[in-house]
């Protein structure tokens, strides 16, 4: 039986909840997937199209500010935005990503490096998300800690990148191609950890929720997970980049 069902609840209340669940986890999946083929779909045709490549590496700051400013908007307007139009920033941020994240394989290489990190990645995704999935657990309280490593990682990055900038003697001492290995080597740790955390997160959501008649809240939390899915799929993905790309 589920932990969150009671005593008081009947034996078609547990098995209700339980369809519902199921249903939403496949659903965040679901769109989690038809956001990595978005994807990578835009990065195929970014790759064979030159017109594109060059706008997209022309433009490529632009691009990440503007794929922030989305996520930032689509988390602040999950619980007040039509779904549909959740839905639709959802795909505007994968199909941007198509065209950086193209960019960026380009860069360490398609075949050697790219290919066998999207692997790795899925690999590590499947496997801590059945690790979510299946424990009994409320992995909620993980949450502050792994917020606060992601900060972290932020923070160093932004200090190693203005030390360099700014030519301080003991961080330009730091090889960047070490820098980055180890960076590549936290990311697949937190990431993987995050993997497990969220779609915990969105089992236990939809299992408090799964009674109420507003069916519009199960429609945003089943689309904010795929959101959360996705993100934790990329980050996987360029953070084996970094590794494979190191080992070139």
């Amino acid at each position: 039986m589920n932990p969150y069902m009671t005593q008081t609840h009947s034996a078609s209340d547990v098995a209700l909840v339980e369809n519902i669940v199921s249903q939403r986890l496949k659903g965040s999946i679901l769109w989690m997937v038809v956001g990595l083929l978005t994807t990578i779909g835009i990065g195929a045709y970014t790759l064979m199209n030159p017109a594109w490549l060059r706008f997209g590496i022309s433009n490529f700051n632009v691009l990440l500010l503007i794929e922030l400013g989305v996520v930032f908007l689509f988390s602040m307007r999950t619980y007040s935005a039509n779904v549909m139009i959740l839905r639709g920033m959802f795909f505007i941020y994968s199909a941007l990503n198509g065209i950086t994240l193209s960019i960026v394989s380009v860069g360490y290489g398609i075949v050697d490096v790219a290919l066998p990190a999207f692997i790795g990645a899925l690999a590590f995704f499947i496997a801590f998300a059945v690790v979510g999935l299946t424990t009994k657990k409320n992995l909620s309280s993980f949450y502050p800690y792994m917020g606060a490593a992601l900060l972290g990682m932020v923070l160093v990055s932004l200090a190693f990148m203005a030390g360099n900038y700014f030519n301080i003697g003991w961080i330009t001492a730091i090889n960047s191609s070490t820098f980055s290995l180890v960076m590549g080597y936290i990311g697949v740790i937190l990431f993987s950890i995050f993997t497990a955390v969220d779609m915990n997160m969105i089992k236990n959501t939809v299992t408090q929720l799964a009674l109420t008649e507003d069916e519009t809240i199960l429609e945003r939390v089943e689309i904010a997970g795929a959101l959360s899915l996705y993100l934790d799929f990329v980050n996987l993905f360029l953070s084996l980049l970094r590794i494979f790309g190191n080992k070139k």
